[in-house]
């Protein structure tokens, strides 16, 4: 008899995070399907996680020029970001600090300055207050407005992609990176990146954590999900994706890198400059890639994906956010991005790669969606909850890491389920501390 237990909804904040340290066990490989379908767990989630570490906002190249700006999403909240310095760039909340009204509506552009649609306060891209409609009529002589300025938010830079945080208490970006930066200096660091074109915008009915946890560590689906590939001749068996080795690092960070490749995947007229960028362990590496999946916690999917263009090989390279906008809802925003030294040619078929693969309408992008739409709906609802429904991640649990260049936990193959554990260990650490 399954035992039947009572709402989330009916419990305190601390009976659900003593709960989640009951039922939520990692190490054994029982991840309980509740926490992707509890709206309780989902609000837990704001506060503990989004609103506490580093989230991925966009990359350095979309702001290439002095003045440029985008609008982004964080942890729900809209901020400006703005290259305000040839080598400065900022982040501020997008309201006025005169009357809270959002001040910036548009996705991008170049400004120096913005103007509050609603009552004309304008502030530089600094975060200074600089005008005030009848300043000196309307508030006398006296008005101050230097502590008027945009409230700040953090925003910090690895290789060109930025990351922003409300915790002010939070660790520095870089020791949140950790040791994963030997690996994305592979994904981004290898050469001068640079976005191609807006990125890419759909939303997916699913719980944000299926796509992380999907590219953190979970090859093994892709014999079945994606096994029309292998029939249509895109790789040569429905197997491929096990060769390799499955890492993770501190803080939830993991990845799969799959090897050996015959064939070098990137550019050649940039292999000096890959050369100049790398050490030589991770050019070695680099030079025999297959492919590359991981996922920066929380939300931050990444992917070098090998396949054939006009009977050419080529990689593509993009980056991917699971931004939440509902305990069952998720807005997906894809950045494809290519090395920005290389031919034009080059830059084509590559984002003819992705768009085949990876774009919203790509091959593999609407197998994965059907799927986390699925896994949603199944945990969806009370009745995961009161019948103490759990799956199971013990994959790999029997087996030892082994030796490998970089850092991190490694095991000797992509079939494991090693990643995900370690993913949601520092999840829950998060929800629970």
């Amino acid at each position: 008899m399954i035992k039947t237990e009572k709402n989330l909804e009916e419990k305190s904040k601390g009976q659900i995070i003593d709960h989640l340290k009951q039922t939520v066990l990692p190490e054994e490989g029982i991840i309980p399907a509740y926490i992707l379908g509890d709206e309780d767990v989902y609000n837990l989630e704001h506060e503990k996680v989004f609103l506490k570490t580093w989230v991925f906002v966009g990359h350095e190249s979309e702001i290439p020029k002095k003045n440029d700006f985008i609008t982004r999403e964080l942890a729900g909240y809209s901020i400006i970001i703005t290259r305000s310095g040839e080598d400065e760039i900022n982040a501020f909340y997008n309201m006025c600090t005169h009357r809270g009204m959002k001040l910036c509506r548009a996705d991008r552009g170049n400004k120096r300055t913005f103007q509050c649609p609603y009552h004309g306060f304008n502030f530089k891209n600094t975060g200074e207050c600089i005008g005030v409609p009848l300043q000196k009529d309307i508030y006398g002589e006296d008005f101050d407005r230097s502590n008027m300025g945009l409230n700040q938010v953090r925003i910090e830079s690895y290789k060109g992609l930025l990351f922003a945080t409300w915790n002010e208490e939070a660790e520095s970006l870089d020791d949140f990176l950790g040791e994963f930066k030997w690996y994305i200096d592979l994904l981004v660091g290898r050469a001068e990146m640079e976005v191609i074109g807006e990125p890419q915008r759909f939303i997916v009915n699913a719980n944000w954590k299926v796509g992380s946890d999907n590219f953190v560590g979970d090859s093994y689906h892709t014999m079945v999900t994606h096994g029309s590939i292998a029939k249509l001749g895109m790789v040569p068996s429905a197997t491929y994706s096990k060769q390799g080795y499955q890492i993770y690092t501190d803080n939830g960070h993991g990845l799969n890198l799959g090897l050996p490749n015959p064939v070098f995947a990137f550019p050649e007229e940039l292999k000096e400059e890959f050369k100049s960028n790398l050490t030589e362990e991770q050019f070695e590496i680099l030079s025999n890639m297959k492919n590359m999946i991981g996922n920066i916690f929380p939300n931050l999917s990444f992917l070098i994906s090998h396949t054939e263009i006009k009977g050419q090989p080529i990689s593509n390279t993009s980056v991917r956010m699971w931004r939440p906008i509902g305990v069952n809802k998720m807005e997906v925003t894809a950045w494809m991005l290519v090395e920005k030294n290389a031919p034009q040619e080059w830059k084509d078929r590559s984002r003819d790669a992705f768009i085949l693969t990876f774009s919203p309408s790509g091959i593999f992008e609407q197998d994965d969606t059907e799927v986390f739409t699925d896994i949603t709906l199944t945990a969806s609802g009370k009745m995961p909850f009161q019948k103490n429904f759990n799956y199971n991640y013990t994959m790999g649990l029997h087996r030892e890491p082994v030796d490998f260049v970089g850092p991190g936990v490694a095991y000797g193959d992509k079939f494991s389920e090693a990643n995900q554990r370690n993913f949601y260990k520092y999840w829950l650490e998060l929800m629970t501390e």
